[in-house]
C-alpha cells in the first residue's frame, strides 16, 4: 500500500524555455544515464520510481518519492552534468512536487501537446524506450507505473477515437520539404543528399522519401553495418564514416544530421561556391553554425526548423 506522502514529481527543461545551445548542455549519453540513475539511487534512498526522458527538445526526470523533493534532484542533476548548481541554472527548469501536476504534464508531453511540432507522434516511441529502461533498472515504482500505463491507454484512445493527429508533420518531414523549397522543380530529385546517422530521425527521413522520391541519397553512420542495412532497405548509397569525420563533403548539395553526442562533427569541407543546404536535427548540434555564413550556404538547426513549422 502506498504511504500517504508518496508523490510523483519531476524536473524538466524544454524547447519552450531554452534554446538548442542551452538544452544541449543537459544532454546525456546512454552511459551517463546509467551513472545518473545509480547516483540518484545512492543519494536518495526513498526513490521508488525513476524515469528519464531525454529527447532533442527536452530533458526531464520523473521520480516517485516520500520526502525527496524536486529541488534536491535538480541540484544533484546539475552537479552531475555541469559540476555545480546555481540559481541561474535552476531557474531554467520547471519543477513539480505534485502528483496531479506531474501526471498532467506527462500526459501532455506524451500527446505531443508540449512538442515543438504540435501532435508529434514520435514522442510516444521515445517514452516507451525510456520506460523500458526504468523497468530494466527495477525503478518503475507504483505511482509512476500507473501514470505511464495511463499514458499508453490515452495514446491508444487518441489514435483510435480522434482525428487529432491528422495532418501532423514533423521536423524530419519539414527537413525533406525544405530540400524541395531550396531546389525547386525536378532539380531537387537529382541533388546529392547525405543523411548522417541511423536512429529514429534518419529512419523517418527515409520513410518520408517515399513521398518526395529523391533519387540520389547517401547514408553514413558510426556503425558501418547499420548504414549498410539502411542502404539496402532503401536502395541508397553508403558514405564512409571516416570521410565524414575528415569533412570530405564537397560533393553533397544537402546534408541532414541527427547523431547524438557529436558536437561540431562537421566544421568544414562543404562547397561554398554553390547552393548548399545544411540541416542539423541533433542536440548537441553536429554542424558548426559558422558554415551558414557562406553566401550560398543555408544552415538550419532544430529551433529554426521548429519555428518554420509553427
Amino acid at each position: 500500500m502506498l504511504l500517504m506522502n508518496t508523490k510523483l514529481r519531476y524536473i524538466g527543461i524544454s524547447h519552450k524555455s531554452a534554446s538548442v545551445s542551452c538544452r544541449e548542455r543537459f544532454c546525456l549519453t546512454d552511459a551517463e544515464k546509467e551513472i545518473l540513475v545509480h547516483e540518484l539511487q545512492q543519494r536518495f534512498e526513498d526513490l521508488k520510481g525513476l524515469f528519464l526522458l531525454f529527447t532533442c527538445n527536452r530533458a526531464e526526470v520523473y521520480f516517485e518519492s516520500n520526502t525527496t523533493a524536486s529541488e534536491a534532484v535538480l541540484k544533484t542533476f546539475l552537479e552531475f552534468k555541469l559540476g555545480q548548481s546555481s540559481k541561474l541554472e535552476e531557474g531554467r527548469f520547471e519543477l513539480s512536487n505534485s502528483t496531479e501536476r506531474t501526471t498532467a504534464h506527462l500526459l501532455r508531453v506524451s500527446a505531443g501537446l508540449e512538442s515543438s511540432v504540435l501532435g508529434d507522434a514520435e514522442i510516444i516511441h521515445q517514452i516507451r524506450m525510456a520506460w523500458h529502461t526504468s523497468l530494466k533498472n527495477g525503478m518503475q515504482g507504483s505511482l509512476l507505473e500507473r501514470a505511464v500505463q495511463t499514458v499508453f491507454r490515452t495514446h491508444k484512445r487518441i489514435h483510435n477515437e480522434t482525428a487529432y493527429r491528422d495532418g501532423t508533420t514533423s521536423t524530419a518531414y519539414k527537413a525533406m520539404k525544405m530540400i524541395k523549397t531550396t531546389f525547386p522543380g525536378e532539380a531537387a530529385r537529382e541533388k546529392r543528399i547525405l543523411f548522417v546517422g541511423a536512429g529514429d530521425i534518419v529512419q523517418q527521413l527515409f520513410a518520408y522519401n517515399a513521398k518526395f522520391d529523391f533519387r540520389n541519397v547517401w547514408v553514413t553512420n558510426r556503425s558501418a553495418d547499420k548504414a549498410a542495412d539502411l542502404a539496402q532497405q532503401h536502395s541508397v548509397h553508403t558514405f564512409p564514416w571516416e570521410s565524414l569525420e575528415s569533412n570530405k563533403l564537397e560533393t553533397f548539395d544537402v546534408i541532414i544530421t541527427a547523431v547524438s553526442g557529436r558536437r561540431g562533427l562537421i566544421r568544414e569541407g562543404i562547397a561554398p561556391d554553390r547552393e548548399t543546404l545544411l540541416i542539423d536535427l541533433a542536440v548537441p548540434g553536429n554542424i558548426d553554425p559558422s558554415l551558414g555564413r557562406h553566401p550560398r550556404v543555408q544552415w538550419y538547426d532544430l529551433d529554426a526548423i521548429s519555428r518554420q513549422l509553427e
